[in-house]
């Protein structure tokens, strides 16, 4: 009987470590993309003229 249910937990907590490995790792990868995109742009990458360019 406890054998049982010692192979029935043990085979959940590791189903439950691999669930939590592969999540890990797909938040990972859609971390990474929101941060490579969210970095300020330049004026030249967004095509803006300077308001404020100092004329010589």
């Amino acid at each position: 009987m406890n054998w049982t249910v010692l192979i029935i937990f043990g085979i959940l907590a590791i189903a439950l470590i691999i669930f939590l490995v592969v999540r890990n790792q797909k938040d990972e990868k859609v971390f990474e993309d929101q941060i490579n995109n969210d970095y300020h742009k330049t004026k030249d990458e967004e095509n803006d003229a300077e308001i404020d360019e100092v004329t010589k």
